[in-house]
């Protein structure tokens, strides 16, 4: 069955798209990319390297931003135009996936027809590789319809399709806020003038700002990770590690300086999350989509 992943690029480098790309290597057959970054774009390379690129499996637009709704439907359009096949896979450049993917992807022939949504789970990893906020329920794939629209400037929510859903027990991890707090300050800069709401640094705070005061409505909420990340991503957080240490030495310090209280409470969220997504293994279908 054909399944084309559907990925949105802006200005910023993404230093996990390489290990993106490789975590869908054997799971989708259409990578349709639109790389809105102005010329010339810093993914270029990346795109080409990778074995979508290499292959010829790669359908690149290179579409001004006008928001997050309007990337996607294009891709939508381009989905249509190039046979993309009956799923799409819904991917950002800072998560990685598991093997896991490649083995739904190898079932997705084998759903009800009126399953339109299949989700899973995602690690939200905050200024380190070893502590996380929360595991969030997450769209992997959809159905492709022609009725099928995105809405919304930020956030944007899928609409035009009519159909259950179905969640897996599986996680993959997302690394977007695990670079540097400028970074991240940035991005919610963006996303404030796209109309979101949030914590918000002037233009002129951006440079040299107390990191520490900026993420303290996070850090109490930072869970130690116990598990392993997907293989795909060990690389790039291997070469990162050293440039990011200064960010992620002061969360170790400040997760760990946490009162009892704020421990226990974060464990008992931990095991929830345990329990919630664990708990999807009770549908005979998730189980087989993932053997």
């Amino acid at each position: 069955m054909k399944v084309a992943a559907h990925l949105i690029l802006g200005r910023p480098d993404e230093p996990f798209l390489p290990a993106l790309l490789a975590s869908l290597e054997h799971a989708v057959s259409m990578l349709i990319v639109n790389d809105n970054a102005p010329d010339p774009s810093p993914h270029t390379q990346t795109l080409a390297a990778s074995s979508f690129g290499r292959t010829g499996r790669l359908v690149l637009d290179r579409t001004p931003f006008r928001g997050f709704a309007e990337a996607r439907n294009i891709c939508l359009q381009l989905h249509a135009a190039h046979g993309g096949g009956e799923w799409v896979a819904f991917v950002d450049a800072d998560e990685v996936h598991g093997p896991q993917v490649s083995r739904v992807a190898a079932h997705l022939d084998e759903i009800p027809r009126d399953t339109a949504y299949i989700d899973a789970y995602t690690w939200h990893f905050f200024q380190s590789f070893d502590w996380y906020t929360s595991i969030e329920r997450r769209m992997m794939f959809f159905r492709f319809s022609p009725n099928a629209r995105w809405d919304g400037t930020v956030h944007e929510h899928l609409l035009g399709l009519d159909g259950e859903r179905i969640a897996l027990p599986y996680v993959y991890g997302h690394y977007g806020h695990t670079l540097e707090p400028r970074r991240h300050a940035e991005k919610g800069r963006l996303y404030s003038s796209l109309g979101a709401e949030g914590n918000v640094l002037r233009e002129d705070e951006l440079e040299g700002f107390d990191v520490a005061q900026y993420f303290s409505p996070v850090y109490h909420r930072l869970i130690h990770f116990h598990g392993t990340h997907p293989p795909a991503a060990r690389e790039t957080i291997a070469l990162l590690r050293p440039s990011l240490e200064v960010y992620h030495r002061l969360t170790e310090r400040i997760a760990r300086s946490q009162s009892l209280p704020v421990k226990w409470r974060n464990q008992l969220r931990r095991l929830n999350y345990e329990l919630r997504w664990r708990g999807r293994a009770l549908n005979p279908l998730a189980r087989k989509l993932l053997r």
